[in-house]
């Protein structure tokens, strides 16, 4: 009977560890880890950096929009770093503002451009609300003026820079 016991005490013990070793990424693999991310949603840019510097080069940011426009066939953007959370009560995300500045980053002449509601409004034929749809970056520009305040400051997108600090996507969050 004791012997019973101590195999199933055995066992369970054999589980929990594997289980920890499971769930923290320990243990033995032969691949190499994967190299990790530049994301950070959170982070803000230096404060010291000089204009002419790219702060975002060769990462991925989360950010809000305060306003786009077209200069010297380029377009601008003036973004402020932002979180996002994933709100389970209702299956969407909960964008949190940043309280940073805002910085003005360029778009790359070849920069995707995919929105979703609210940003690209309902009208799009054939496409779910949720739904990335491709937009030119002269129609963002011109859908980003049109949105009422309110609806600009709660929408976030996530923006991926190339080495030079140019936006190369950009890609609305959905927002019910």
């Amino acid at each position: 009977m004791h012997a019973s016991r101590r195999q199933a005490t055995s066992r369970l013990i054999t589980a929990v560890v594997l289980g920890a070793l499971v769930l923290t990424g320990c243990g033995g693999t032969t691949e190499a880890p994967a190299a990790p991310s530049p994301v950070a949603a959170t982070a803000s840019a230096p404060a010291a950096e000089p204009a002419d510097k790219a702060p975002f080069a060769g990462t991925k940011q989360f950010v809000t929009i305060d306003k786009a426009w077209a200069e010297d066939g380029l377009t601008k953007l003036s973004v402020r770093l932002a979180e996002k959370k994933v709100n389970t009560q209702f299956d969407t995300w909960e964008i949190i503002p940043g309280t940073g500045k805002f910085v003005t980053v360029t778009m790359a002449k070849d920069a995707r451009v995919l929105l979703t509601v609210p940003m690209r409004g309902d009208d799009v034929p054939g496409a779910g609300r949720a739904e990335p749809v491709s937009t030119s970056q002269a129609e963002f520009v011109t859908l980003l003026t049109q949105l009422d305040s309110r609806i600009r400051e709660g929408a976030g997108v996530d923006l991926s820079f190339d080495g030079e600090g140019r936006v190369t996507k950009l890609q609305s969050l959905y927002k019910p």
